[in-house]
């Protein structure tokens, strides 16, 4: 993370200056600079949404991949949207860096757009308390049907400031993140099945480190929070791989329970046994660890898939991966990271000059034939349909990579399409069949004394679970671990979260 001198903009002067500019006027600034009242239908005195509409979004690499003359706001998937939408639209990007400070900015002008992306619950529910959006369940109900497509109730309800909704959730259509890859030839070679259970895991491994003098498992966790991410399918067959689980009723972390003590003594075992890489807490990246075998297994995005199989396709001796299932703990739990949790939200400025038009945008970019120009482009041009069945090439995804920017949420239809162009189908789809883990609190609202103190504590927990696996502190001291982490707030984080958990 780089940082940069910055300029410190508290969230209740931004609102100040919101409700100082923002009373005692109807009227809306004309292109020409001048003022003009709302336009009215004369008939029955409705508000009609205006053609020009100002989007303002989250930084999005592909911005990066335009072509010659097209820009942001001038290229044939722009237009054909203003032209099937009617609306004149104007995207802007918010900086890479620090897009908070530059939200706050934008607000505390006055000059703000019709619709813009904030990331987090934080940001999000900070400016609905200070009455900085437009209450959204009136236009949903009137003007975006489609949403129905793209929200379910339960993510719209978690984003509810004392009963009415402020934001739409940018949803996010993969459903795979993190998988567990093994090399599959080293197994069909050593005539080993890919192992189903943590017993079966602990066997397989021992016979590879046996007959090959390698160590099986392989695992990269030197930045916060990898370690939880790369060991997350372990985790789950000990019902501990979301940061908290249900007990009697109640939230608890996972990170003080038993449980999470036995799948801890279960990764020092395998670290003493030389079946856990000894350098898993340093290493930046092990997927070379795969390509030059040794090691088989380690936790990967599905993505990297794809750039194993391909290292290994130009070396001499070739080989190939794929991924296995998470294995099954003693009482039949497994799992994976569930990657479609929404942490991007689509919100309408409570000052915004075209609230209707934002609306009726939004309705029209959820309808399936703007998701197919989203996805695919321009029909013969970038892609040909036969029969409901849509073919592009690489080359032409790649010639209008940018396109995906252009919407404000994802769907099954959408990733299918780049995955499918990508040739990365093959290491996702597999996946969709395993188990998920749900992790409850992203669904809850944004809770201060449990948002402020996780990273921290999520750190804590982290950093002790690698000294107990390392040796570097005695696994009977996991009791005096947990009271330290009650010590440094997550008693009063576990407890603010239940108190929304209780009324759920």
């Amino acid at each position: 993370m780089l940082f940069r001198k910055t300029v410190a903009i508290s969230i209740s002067v931004v609102m100040c200056m919101l409700a100082i500019s923002g009373c005692g006027t109807n009227k809306e600034a004309g292109q020409d600079g001048s003022e003009q009242t709302a336009a009215t239908s004369e008939s029955s005195g409705e508000a009609k949404a205006l053609k020009d509409l100002k989007i303002t979004r989250l930084y999005h690499g592909v911005m990066e991949q335009f072509k010659g003359s097209d820009t942001m706001n001038n290229n044939k998937i722009i237009n054909k949207l203003r032209e099937e939408s009617g609306f004149n639209i104007q995207y802007e990007s918010l900086p890479n860096e620090n897009p908070s400070q530059k939200i706050s900015i934008i607000f505390a002008s006055g000059d703000v757009p019709d619709l813009i992306m904030v990331a987090g619950k934080s940001d999000y529910f900070k400016l609905a308390k200070q009455g900085a959006l437009e209450p959204l369940d009136d236009l949903i109900a009137k003007e975006i049907p489609n949403l129905s497509t793209m929200a379910s109730n339960e993510s719209l309800d978690a984003l509810r400031y004392e009963g009415e909704l402020y934001a739409i959730p940018y949803r996010n259509a993969l459903k795979v993140g993190n998988g567990l890859l093994a090399r599959a030839d080293i197994l069909q070679e050593l005539n080993l099945n890919a192992p189903t259970t943590i017993d079966e895991f602990y066997s397989t491994m021992k016979t590879i480190k046996e007959k090959k003098n390698i160590t099986p498992l392989t695992m990269a966790t030197s930045s916060a929070g990898s370690f939880f991410d790369g060991f997350f399918p372990f985790a789950a067959a000990y019902g501990v791989s979301t940061p908290t689980v249900v007990k009697d009723g109640e939230l608890k972390f996972s990170w003080v329970q038993p449980e999470y003590k036995e799948f801890i003594t279960t990764l020092k075992k395998w670290f003493d046994e030389g079946l856990l890489d000894p350098e898993f807490a340093v290493n930046k990246d092990s997927k070379d660890k795969l390509i030059n075998g040794t090691a088989v297994f380690n936790t990967l995005y599905f993505s990297s898939g794809i750039d194993v199989d391909k290292a290994l396709q130009e070396k001499k001796n070739g080989g190939s991966v794929q991924f296995i299932a998470p294995p099954v703990g003693i009482n039949g739990q497994s799992g994976i990271q569930d990657a479609s949790i929404s942490t991007q939200y689509i919100v309408i400025p409570k000052q915004a000059k075209n609230k209707l038009g934002a609306a009726q945008y939004l309705n029209f970019l959820y309808k399936q034939e703007t998701d197919v120009l989203l996805n695919y482009g321009i029909k013969d041009e970038d892609y040909t349909e036969a029969n409901g069945e849509y073919t592009q090439s690489k080359e032409q995804s790649d010639n209008i990579a940018w396109r995906s920017m252009y919407g404000l949420g994802d769907t099954d239809f959408g990733i299918g399409a780049r995955l499918k162009a990508k040739s990365l189908l093959p290491y996702y789809e597999p996946q969709l069949a395993f188990e998920k883990s749900r992790e409850e609190t992203n669904f809850a609202p944004s809770i201060e004394a449990f948002d402020s103190k996780f990273p921290e504590l999520r750190n804590f927990a982290e950093e002790n679970a690698m000294k107990f696996i390392m040796g570097k502190r005695d696994l009977s001291e996991f009791d005096k671990f947990t009271q330290e982490f009650d010590a440094k707030g997550g008693k009063a984080a576990i407890d603010a979260v239940n108190e929304w958990y209780s009324k759920k």
